[in-house]
């Protein structure tokens, strides 16, 4: 397909990789690669290939499990809690959760992971949100 291409549409189809998957962003660098054209102002290096801090190399990117669900609609009512907030978050297991709510025991329920630097502020936003908002990681329940 790329063989087909002018060298300009080339040149436009890499200004933006990271929307390539790895086969084709391996096609189009060879391509690119023969006809000796260069990216309009990139490396030619795939975005996932080159060197970012990762978030275990600050402690405070961690993530960690605040909460646990045994349901769905408990589950993102707090993750709706924390991101009018502005914390960052995320449900684990709620896909698997949702194609069969039999498994949320088996697998510990839903979880609401955070940043472990938001950890605290988030514990005590759920805990202050009205209704019950899971179970805590120590195995406490929200007093209400």
């Amino acid at each position: 397909m790329y063989a087909a291409m002018s060298d300009l549409e080339l040149q436009k189809v890499g200004g933006s990789p990271e929307s390539l998957t790895d086969g084709a962003f391996e096609a189009l660098r060879e391509e690119m690669k023969k006809r000796n054209l260069e990216w309009a102002g990139k490396d030619m290096a795939r975005p996932s290939e080159v060197s970012i801090a990762k978030p275990a190399d600050d402690p405070g990117n961690r993530p960690v499990v605040v909460r646990r669900y045994r349901d769905m609609p408990e589950a993102f009512v707090a993750r709706s809690v924390l991101e009018d907030a502005g914390i960052e978050c995320l449900l684990q297991d709620d896909n698997v959760v949702r194609m069969d709510w039999l498994w949320s025991n088996a697998m510990g329920g839903i979880k609401l992971v955070v940043r472990q630097k938001d950890a605290e502020e988030s514990e005590k936003l759920l805990s202050e949100a009205p209704g019950d908002m899971g179970e805590a990681e120590d195995g406490s329940k929200n007093p209400q």
